[in-house]
């Protein structure tokens, strides 16, 4: 009999492990598809910016305004899951996330036929609002099931599978792009007429009856955003499914040991620790976003004069410039999935900050008129700055719980940092490319201090919390000392 039982018991713990192995291995597959799709759709406004500023009509200081209006919505969306997780502590967000990923697809999709600046910058502005949502809904479930030790392969992952989208927009929009180019041959970059700063593109004016389009009035560069677009409608309709199914639930069950415990502390108690770490994501998303959105149009239009023609490895390529930081961006979340167990995120943190100011340093003395050197700071910077968003919500996790109304302080940092820095380097842009450069460099010099600030106020919070804690068993075992003697 006791044999029969033990081997009952044995086979229900096998049967409830495998599916609760199938569900974690589904539910962070489609994770992982949607931030494929968030990176593909973030990282293509920058080999594509100056069709954008074609389509409307405008120049690239005024094109840059939707960085604001998606990094506003982003915003917007991060504080909106802080809110109704505050309000509802048990509420599941992937059947509102699987809604909202299919919106946005739409929205991307419908992208080329946005030849109005306010119409481009309020389809941005949404489909911000949808990324911000899930974004932080998304990090959230990882925290919740795994902790903050359990859940940093997760996050790295997470962050990982963006890098991966976000190569893939170079190398999808290349061929479209030199399509495009071979339409016209004028100029595709900033000129100044009476002092005053104007962008020309070189791509196809479809409103001139004197040129007929061979693309039947759809500029090539348009496929990039209907592929885009597709493919996030599908991993939506996927996410809807999953959710359907309750997966989040199945893996809940078997994994409450490793689930995050502790209770979010008062804001009154933790407000000190995030302003430096909300500076720091200001900071660290700028430096990222900035580089990797202009770096195509300043290596076209400063005085490397690189080409749009897309020659896979071609030093002179513009294209394959911004495929490089890609290449260099997925192999440093891909590999931080591994070494995230091994090292500190505030060793990973450390590294990353004085690597990236070294590789910007490099840049802004030698890239502007070495080609090899943009091109190797490319592969470089992108490898390094990485998992510096990662680590940070790593370390911010060790120190306190942020796992549920508290996640929105990395995504306010992130977005208002994008939505101010991006703008500036667009002006900054239009008066002479390679000033953009300068800028990033600055930002990541003042990143460094930052963070010098995060470890010195996260050390005094995490002393505080010990002293409460000692007072606390103190006591406890004081009232139980009481209790026996009467």
């Amino acid at each position: 009999m006791g044999f029969s039982s033990s081997s009952e018991t044995s086979s229900d713990e096998n049967h409830n492990q495998k599916p609760s192995q199938a569900s974690v291995i589904s539910l962070v597959v489609i994770i992982s598809l949607t931030r494929i799709g968030h990176g593909l759709f973030m990282s293509l406004s920058g080999p594509t910016l100056l069709y954008l500023v074609d389509n409307v009509n405008g120049t690239v200081s005024q094109v840059s305004a939707m960085f604001t209006g998606r990094s506003a919505g982003f915003f917007v969306g991060t504080i909106l899951f802080g809110l109704v997780k505050k309000r509802w502590p048990k509420y599941k967000p992937l059947t509102t996330i699987a809604v909202q990923i299919v919106i946005a697809g739409v929205l991307v999709l419908i992208v080329p036929w946005l030849t109005n600046l306010a119409l481009l910058i309020v389809d941005t502005t949404i489909i911000g609002l949808m990324f911000g949502f899930f974004d932080a809904g998304l990090q959230s479930i990882y925290l919740q099931l795994w902790g903050e030790k359990g859940s940093r392969p997760y996050l790295q992952s997470f962050h990982f599978f963006f890098g991966v989208g976000a190569f893939l927009a170079p190398i999808i929009s290349a061929p479209f792009l030199e399509m495009a180019d071979q339409v016209s041959d004028d100029d595709t970059c900033p000129r100044t007429v009476d002092g005053v700063s104007v962008t020309t593109v070189s791509y196809n004016d479809t409103s001139s009856p004197t040129s007929p389009s061979p693309y039947e009035g759809l500029n090539p560069v348009s496929w990039t955003y209907i592929i885009s677009g597709a493919y996030t409608i599908v991993i939506g309709v996927i996410m809807f499914v999953s959710a359907v199914l309750r997966i989040e639930d199945k893996i809940k069950t078997n994994h409450e040991a490793s689930a995050e415990s502790r209770r979010e502390e008062p804001i009154r108690d933790v407000v000190w620790l995030f302003i430096p770490i909300m500076i720091y994501y200001f900071m660290a998303a700028s430096v990222e976003t900035v580089y990797q959105s202009y770096i195509y149009s300043i290596a076209l239009c400063s005085g490397l004069q690189f080409s749009v023609r897309y020659e896979l490895l071609m030093i002179r390529d513009a294209t394959t410039l911004n495929t490089m930081f890609w290449i260099g961006f997925m192999v440093g979340r891909g590999s931080g999935i591994f070494y995230a167990k091994y090292f500190t995120p505030k060793t990973i943190i450390i590294f990353d900050l004085i690597t990236t100011t070294l590789a910007l340093i490099i840049m802004s003395i030698f890239g502007s008129y070495i080609a090899i050197v943009p091109w190797a700071v490319s592969i470089f910077y992108g490898l390094t700055v990485a998992t510096l968003y990662s680590s940070g919500i790593s370390w911010t996790s060790n120190v306190t719980n942020v796992s549920s109304t508290y996640i929105l302080i990395f995504g306010a940092g992130n977005t208002v940092g994008v939505m101010t820095m991006s703008p500036l380097a667009g002006a900054l842009f239009d008066m002479s490319p390679f000033n953009v450069i300068y800028h990033i460099l600055a930002m990541s010099i003042c990143n460094d201090l930052v963070f010098l600030w995060m470890m010195w106020i996260g050390r005094r919070h995490v002393k505080k919390l010990n002293i409460s804690e000692s007072k606390l068993n103190l006591a406890e075992e004081s009232e139980k000392n009481l209790k026996t003697r009467l």
